[in-house]
C-alpha cells in the first residue's frame, strides 16, 4: 500500500492483452491472416437421370484455413446406392478422383493428388450419380447433407431441376428438426439458400414428383473473393494501436485522477487543513498526479488526529472493500467496545468491557452479530453475520461519500467520472461474451474479427476494458483535505511498516499500543509491527492485551468464511423416407477435407 497507486503491474496487466492480439495477427487468426477450415459455399444441384436414378453436383468453394490438405473429401452413405459415373474438377487444384466403399455402408470419395499438400481457398466440382433414389415411387426424399458436418458453410444453395414438385418441401438444422428453410420456385425449377450452415446442421428436401423433364442448369457461382494475407503490417497496426489505446487511457486517467493539494512544500499541503494563520478556507491549491503524491509525504510517528484506522485505509488505498470491514473491527477491538481471542482451535469475537459506549449505529451491527449472546465464533458462515457485513460495509462506504475527502471517488461518491465509460465497456463485454455462446453472433464477429478494420476495432474494444480496469482507480481525485489527511495516514504508515523494538517500547510507555496495533492491520503494516513488538522489551501480558487488533489481521480468512456463503455443488430416423425432416430421406453424408 502506497500513496502514489500507479504500480508497474498495470502497465503489464495493459501489455498482456496488446502483445497477445499482436501474436493473434502476426500468426493469421485475425486480421485477414490465417483462418480455421470452412466452405465458403456450396451449390448442390439435384436431377433425374432415368429410372429411380437422381444426379448429383456439388460445386464445393473449401477454404483449408491454414492447414495442410490434399483436397476434397464426401462421404456419401449407400442407401440410394453406391454412387457411380464419379467425375471431378478443379480450376486450381489436383482433382484425381478416387472413390472407396467403406465397411461402415458409405462411399469415400477424394479429390486431389496424395503427394500435394494445399492451404487457402480452393474450388472442386463433383458429380456422381445415386442409382437406387427411388424416383420411380413419386417421391423425392433426398438428404442433401448429413448432420455429421464439422465445418461452417458461408452459402449453400440447393437447386432441384428438371422435375416439377407438388408441396415441396426444405429442412434445415439438428437431426429430426422439420422446416427452417424454403425450396422455392426458380428458373432452373426449386431452389433453396441457406446462410450460414452451421456445423452439425443437415438439410432435407422432399416433395411429390408429378412429372420428369429436361434439366436447366445453374451458372456455377462466382468464386469468392480470395484473401490476401499480410500479418506482419496487421501485428505491427494491432501493436501500434493497443499501445496507442492503452497509452491514452493511462495518460487521461492519470490526468483526470489528479489530487487537489495546498500549494507550497510537503508541509503546506499535509498541514493545510489545519487551523492557524493563512488556514484552509484561504490557502492556494494545486492539482498533482497520484504517482507525484509520495513525494509530499515524510515519516510520522503519530496517526492522523480525528480519523479512525479504517479511514485512513480507505484514504490510501482510495476503494471500501472487506478489507476496510476489517479494519473497522480492528479499530472496535482497540478501543475495547469488543474483543477478539483464540478459543482453543476457534476464534471468537466477544462483547468488550466498553461495548455499552459503542455508538448507535456501531450497537446495531454488534447486535446482528452477537443475537443477545456475548460471543461469536468465526470461521463458519453464519447469515445474519453477513448481513451486519454487508450493513457496515454500506454505512462506511456511505461515511466516505459524505466526508468531502475526494472531489468525486468512482463506485463510492456520485458526480461525474468514469461511471460513463465503465458503463460503455462493461456493456460492450457483456455482449461479447453473450455473443460468443450464440451461433449466428459468433459466425459474425469471427467474420468481423479477420478483417483488417474488424482486428484494429476488437483491440481498441479489448484493450481498452483491460485499460479501464487497470488504471481505473486512477480516477479518483481527492480533495484539499483529502490529500492532507492522505499525506499523513502514509507518514504514519511509514513509520509503521519501518518501526523496531524501540518503537513498540514508546508507543507501550505512552499508552497507545493498542492503537497503533489496529493502524498497522488498517494500513497492512500488521507484519512489520508484529516483528517489531518481537523484539521490543514489553512485558509478556502486554503483548497479549494490548495487541489483540493484531489477531483481525490473522483471523482474516475465518472473517471472510463467516460472512460469505459457500457455493453450492450438484451433480436418425426409421420407418422409410419421408423428405419431411432432417434424416428423413436418403443420402446425406457428411463433408470436409484429407
Amino acid at each position: 500500500m502506497v500513496l502514489g497507486r500507479v504500480g508497474w503491474w498495470r502497465h503489464v496487466v495493459v501489455a498482456v492483452p496488446v502483445v497477445v492480439l499482436a501474436v493473434l495477427a502476426l500468426g493469421g487468426c485475425i486480421g485477414g491472416g490465417v483462418r480455421p477450415e470452412r466452405f465458403d459455399a456450396k451449390q448442390v444441384t439435384v436431377w433425374p437421370v432415368g429410372g429411380d436414378a437422381l444426379r448429383i453436383r456439388e460445386v464445393v468453394d473449401i477454404d483449408f484455413g491454414s492447414n495442410d490438405r490434399r483436397g476434397y473429401q464426401r462421404i456419401v452413405p449407400n442407401d440410394f446406392g453406391v454412387p457411380v459415373d464419379i467425375v471431378a474438377s478443379s480450376p486450381d487444384a489436383p482433382d484425381d478422383v478416387n472413390a472407396e466403399d467403406m465397411f461402415d455402408g458409405t462411399t469415400r470419395i477424394r479429390i486431389g493428388d496424395p503427394e500435394v499438400f494445399l492451404t487457402g481457398q480452393h474450388r472442386y466440382v463433383l458429380e456422381y450419380t445415386l442409382p437406387e433414389a427411388l424416383v420411380s415411387t413419386g417421391v423425392l426424399a433426398l438428404d442433401v447433407i448429413g448432420t455429421d458436418e464439422e465445418f461452417e458453410t458461408g452459402r449453400f444453395e440447393v437447386v432441384v431441376t428438371g422435375m416439377e414438385l407438388f408441396a415441396p418441401r426444405c429442412s434445415v438444422g439438428a437431426l429430426g428438426v422439420a422446416g427452417g428453410c424454403e425450396l422455392e420456385p426458380a428458373p432452373e425449377g426449386y431452389r433453396a439458400v441457406i446462410e450460414p450452415l452451421e456445423p452439425g446442421e443437415g438439410i432435407t428436401i422432399g416433395g411429390s414428383i408429378e412429372s420428369v423433364g429436361e434439366p436447366t442448369f445453374p451458372a456455377e457461382p462466382l468464386l469468392p473473393e480470395r484473401r490476401e494475407d499480410r500479418p506482419v503490417p496487421v501485428a505491427a497496426s494491432v501493436a501500434g494501436v493497443g499501445v496507442l489505446v492503452g497509452g491514452g487511457m493511462f495518460w487521461w486517467s492519470r490526468r483526470r485522477g489528479r489530487n487537489e493539494v495546498f500549494a507550497g512544500g510537503a508541509a503546506d499541503a499535509a498541514m493545510g487543513d489545519l487551523p492557524g494563520p493563512g488556514g484552509s478556507a484561504t490557502r492556494a491549491t494545486r492539482l498533482v498526479a497520484d504517482d507525484q503524491m509520495d513525494e509530499l509525504a515524510t515519516t510520522e510517528f503519530v496517526p492522523p488526529a480525528g480519523i479512525a484506522p479504517w479511514q485512513g485505509r480507505v484514504l490510501l488505498t482510495e476503494s471500501v472493500d472487506d478489507s476496510t470491514v476489517v479494519a473497522w473491527l480492528s479499530g472496535l477491538v482497540a478501543d475495547e467496545i469488543i474483543v477478539i481471542e483464540e478459543d482453543g482451535d476457534d476464534t471468537v469475537l466477544r462483547r468488550g468491557p466498553r461495548y455499552d459506549e459503542a455508538d448507535a449505529a456501531t450497537a446495531v451491527y454488534l447486535a446482528e452479530i452477537f443475537e443477545g449472546a456475548d460471543t461469536f465464533v468465526l470461521g463458519k458462515y453464519d447469515p445474519d453475520f453477513a448481513k451486519a457485513w454487508a450493513s457496515i460495509s454500506t454505512d462506511l462506504r456511505s461515511r466516505i461519500a459524505s466526508s468531502g475527502w475526494w472531489r468525486w471517488l468512482p463506485g463510492v461518491t456520485t458526480g461525474a467520472g468514469c461511471s460513463g465509460p465503465a458503463l460503455v465497456a462493461a456493456l460492450v463485454f457483456l455482449g461479447l461474451f453473450v455473443g460468443v455462446w450464440i451461433p449466428p453472433v459468433r459466425s459474425w464477429l469471427w467474420d468481423r474479427v479477420q478483417t483488417w478494420p474488424g482486428a484494429i476495432v476488437l483491440t481498441v474494444v479489448v484493450v481498452g476494458i483491460v485499460a479501464m480496469g487497470a488504471y481505473g482507480s486512477m480516477l479518483a481525485s481527492r480533495s484539499a483535505t483529502g490529500s492532507a489527511l492522505a499525506l499523513r495516514t502514509e507518514s504514519f504508515r511509514r513509520f509503521l511498516a519501518a518501526s523496531e523494538g524501540r518503537h513498540v517500547e514508546w508507543a507501550w510507555d505512552n499508552g497507545l499500543l493498542r492503537e497503533y496495533s489496529a493502524w498497522a492491520v488498517a494500513l497492512d503494516a500488521a507484519d512489520a509491527w508484529e516483528d517489531a513488538l518481537r523484539a521490543a522489551n514489553v512485558p509478556a501480558q502486554a503483548r497479549t492485551d494490548f495487541t489483540t487488533p493484531l489477531l483481525v489481521y490473522s483471523a482474516a480468512s475465518q472473517l471472510t468464511s463467516s460472512h460469505t456463503a459457500p457455493s453450492s455443488s450438484g451433480s436418425g430416423g426409421g420407418g422409410g423416407f419421408s423428405g419431411g425432416s432432417v434424416g428423413g430421406g436418403g443420402g446425406g453424408g457428411s463433408s470436409g477435407s484429407w
